[in-house]
């Protein structure tokens, strides 16, 4: 299989001799058109079973008896795919985007005084949101995901607003003052949203058949699973609280489906708003009525024939043994009562 956008071309293969095979039959059909391939800009990346082992021998591909590099991820338009499947490297190349981006603009937009809080607004959300959740549509996030990408979002809306963290704002009041949702509701749009375009695509189109393909074969391991795309959707339209079992049909018409899930998107975004209050609401409750426990009393045994203090009654009869020994035997009992 061959994915072809401009001058970049992304080959995929079942196996080491396949991909050998058409990118020879490539690279001969690009000398015939007086064309070359890049040796330097090709690398092979391999994505093993997630149950194989991990002594697997990298694959041996060349072309012109020159071998390729095997790397562990490369960008391809714009995104980073990794070997392990995971989105990992691809968040953190998208958080070292927004903020090249926040920077080049910093100075004239962000820091300049001349401008309104809400052009700068308009302009995160122009620039900013669209370099850091792009090609979320595709994602398979996890909440660890979430928790960085909303970390950066505020603190890029705090910068913009100039909120110190000795102002004590929670994220909710500096949401609500950029008016802009959450970024788990806005992946969670741009989700349902792309989905229903796959919905409407023809079946013989490849994004439609990747969204309802299953494996044939192998077995999912015991134990917690990975999470998939299709999870992903599933949990995405519980909550934008979408019918499971309509919402294919409500897909087809692309106007209905796109307020729908606008709709959806809003109640979902109030539903973390109001979880995050009323998560800092019971931990403040918590704060206030949370008593000091009282240390239990210690019980001290003091010396009737010196100063000391002793803290035990076996010590003080230890103690009171070397007075006995040192003022020729004569004995001594406590004064404490007996408890």
């Amino acid at each position: 299989m061959e994915l072809q956008y401009a001058d970049d071309n992304a080959l995929v293969a079942l196996s080491e001799e396949d991909l050998q095979g058409i990118l020879s039959a490539f690279a001969k059909a690009y000398k015939q058109l007086g064309l070359a391939i890049n040796i330097k800009k090709t690398q092979i990346l391999h994505q093993p079973p997630p149950n194989s082992s991990t002594s697997v021998l990298p694959p041996n591909i060349s072309i012109d008896n020159i071998r390729l590099e095997n790397v562990d991820y490369f960008p391809y338009l714009g995104s980073l795919l990794s070997s392990k499947a995971v989105i990992d490297d691809e968040i953190h190349h998208r958080l070292s985007c927004a903020s090249g981006a926040f920077s080049r603009l910093r100075k004239k937009v962000f820091e300049n005084r001349d401008l309104q809080a809400k052009t700068k607004i308009l302009v995160s959300k122009a620039v900013l949101l669209p370099t850091l959740l792009y090609g979320s549509e595709a994602w398979t996030t996890y909440s660890r995901h979430l928790k960085a990408l909303e970390a950066y979002h505020q603190r890029s809306l705090r910068k913009i607003l100039r909120i110190s963290w000795e102002d004590r704002r929670t994220n909710t009041s500096v949401l609500e003052e950029a008016d802009i949702p959450t970024i788990t509701a806005t992946i969670a749009q741009n989700q349902l949203r792309w989905t229903g375009h796959v919905i409407r695509m023809p079946d013989s189109r490849l994004p439609k058949q990747v969204l309802y393909s299953q494996l044939v074969k192998g077995k999912r391991a015991p134990g917690g699973q990975k999470k998939r795309y299709k999870d992903n959707i599933k949990t995405n339209l519980k909550k934008c609280h979408i019918d499971l079992k309509a919402w294919e049909d409500m897909a087809t018409d692309r106007a209905t489906w796109r307020n729908l899930v606008r709709e959806g998107a809003a109640l979902y975004n109030d539903d973390l708003c109001h979880a995050a209050q009323d998560k800092r609401r019971l931990r403040k409750e918590r704060a206030t009525t949370k008593q000091v426990q009282p240390k239990p009393p210690t019980t001290t045994f003091p010396c009737p024939h010196c100063t000391r203090i002793i803290g035990s009654r076996i010590g003080l009869y230890a103690h009171l043994k070397t007075h006995k020994d040192q003022e020729g035997g004569q004995s001594y009992s406590t004064t404490s009562d007996r408890r």
